[in-house]
C-alpha cells in the first residue's frame, strides 16, 4: 500500500525508499550467490555493498552483451567510467550513456542498465568516503574491461594469450572487487586494525581471482558462444592443440588437461581466500559469513567440475544445486567462530578437488 504523502519532503523520502527497494529487487534478479551474502550485512556496509555490486554488474553487462560491437563496448565502458565519482549532472550523463544503447538480450541485466539512474540516486546518498571507495574501483574495472575489447574485432572467438593476461583480466573484473570489499569492511569497524587491514589487503585480489577463475571454468561454453575464451591460448598450445580449430573436436584428453590446469589455478587462489576470511576477527561474524558463503560455493563447484571432466567435452553445464547452497550456508554459519573447524571443512572439499585432478 502506498503511504500517505502530505508534503514534498514525504514525497522525496518515499521516492528514495522506492528506489532502494527497486535496487534490492534488481540484486535478487541478477545474482544468486551475492544476493545471499550481501543480505547478511547491515547498515552502510549493506547499502554500499549492494549498490557497489549493481554498479559492477552494469559494467559486466556492457562488456558481455553480444549485440554491442567492440568499438561500442569500448566507448560505453569508458563513458561509464567517467561517471565515477558522480558529479552534479550525473543524471544527464546516465541518459547520454543509455539513451542510444540497444542491448541484444532483454533480460534482468538489461533491466538493471535501464534503471541505472535509480542505482546512482541511492549511491550518491552514501557517506562520501564510501562513494569514493566504490567509485575508484568501479572506474578501474570499467577502464580495464574496455582495454580488452579490441581482441574481439574480426575474430569468431577472442583469446587471452597467456597466464599473465588471464590474471590481468581477472584483476580488472574481480581483483578490484576484492580490494573494494576490504575497504568497505575497514570503513565499518575499528576492529580491523592497521595490521589486520594489511593482511586482508594483501589477499584481497587473490580472493577475487579465485571466484572469477571458478566462474571461467564453470561458464567455459557460454563464454565461447558469445565469442570469448578466457582460458589462455598458451594453455592449449602446451598440450599440443590449436584452440582456434575448436579443440573439443580434436583431442578430448588434452582438452581435459587444459581444463584441469585452470581448476588447479583457481584452487590455489581460493586457498588464499580462506586465509583472507580467517584473518577477519571472529567477532565480525557477518563479515566472515559474507566471505564464507561464496568461497565454499566456489570450492564445491570446482569439486563438481573435477568429478565430471567428460561433461566439459559434451558442453554440459555443471553447478551446485539449491540444496548444496543451503547446506553450505548452514554448515559455515555453525562453524563461523572456529578457525580450526572451517579449515577442516574447507580441506575436506579441497581434497576432493585435488584427488580428481590427479586421476588423469
Amino acid at each position: 500500500m502506498t503511504p500517505e504523502i502530505t508534503s514534498v519532503r514525504d514525497l522525496t523520502m518515499y521516492q528514495s525508499e522506492s528506489d532502494f527497494k527497486i535496487c534490492e529487487s534488481h540484486l535478487a534478479k541478477v545474482s544468486r550467490t551475492f544476493a545471499l551474502n550481501i543480505r547478511v550485512l547491515r547498515g552502510n556496509q549493506y547499502r554500499s555493498m549492494l549498490l557497489a555490486y549493481l554498479l559492477c554488474r552494469i559494467a559486466d553487462t556492457l562488456e558481455d552483451d553480444p549485440a554491442l560491437s567492440p568499438g561500442v563496448k569500448i566507448g560505453k565502458l569508458r563513458q561509464y567510467a567517467e561517471l565515477f565519482p558522480p558529479e552534479r549532472n550525473y543524471r544527464e550523463r546516465i541518459d547520454q550513456l543509455i539513451g542510444d544503447l540497444t542491448l541484444g538480450q532483454l533480460n534482468h541485466d538489461a533491466e538493471l542498465v535501464r534503471d541505472a539512474h535509480r542505482v546512482f540516486s541511492e549511491f550518491v546518498k552514501l557517506p562520501d568516503r564510501l562513494v569514493a571507495i566504490v567509485s575508484s574501483h568501479v572506474k578501474e574495472m570499467a577502464i580495464g574491461m574496455a582495454g580488452f575489447q579490441h581482441r574481439t574485432s574480426g575474430q569468431a572467438v577472442a583469446f587471452l594469450e597467456n597466464l599473465d593476461e588471464l590474471e590481468q583480466y581477472c584483476y580488472f573484473v574481480a581483483g578490484t572487487v576484492g580490494l573494494m570489499i576490504t575497504s568497505i569492511f575497514r570503513d565499518g569497524t575499528t576492529k580491523i586494525t592497521g595490521k589486520i587491514y594489511e593482511q586482508l589487503h594483501a589477499r584481497s585480489v587473490a580472493f577475487g581471482l579465485g571466484l572469477q577463475l571458478t566462474n571461467i571454468a564453470k561458464d567455459f561454453f557460454g563464454d565461447r558462444d558469445r565469442g570469448w575464451c578466457y582460458v589462455p591460448r598458451s594453455f592449449f598450445h602446451r598440450e599440443g592443440i590449436d584452440p582456434v580449430a575448436d579443440p573439443f573436436r580434436l583431442d578430448q584428453g588434452a582438452c581435459i588437461k587444459v581444463y584441469k590446469r585452470l581448476i588447479t589455478l583457481a584452487l590455489a587462489y581460493l586457498d588464499d581466500a580462506l586465509l583472507y576470511t580467517l584473518d577477519l576477527p571472529r567477532s565480525l561474524v557477518r563479515y566472515r559469513l559474507f566471505c564464507l558463503w561464496p568461497l565454499f560455493m566456489a570450492v564445491e563447484t570446482l569439486a563438481r567440475l573435477g568429478t565430471e571432466p567428460d561433461a566439459l567435452y559434451h558442453g554440459t553445464i555443471i553447478k551446485i544445486n539449491r540444496s548444496d547452497v543451503y547446506r553450505i550456508i548452514l554448515s559455515t554459519t555453525s562453524a563461523v567462530l572456529s578457525d580450526r573447524l572451517l579449515r577442516t571443512m574447507y580441506g575436506r572439499v579441497r581434497r576432493r578437488v585435488a584427488d580428481q585432478l590427479l586421476k588423469q
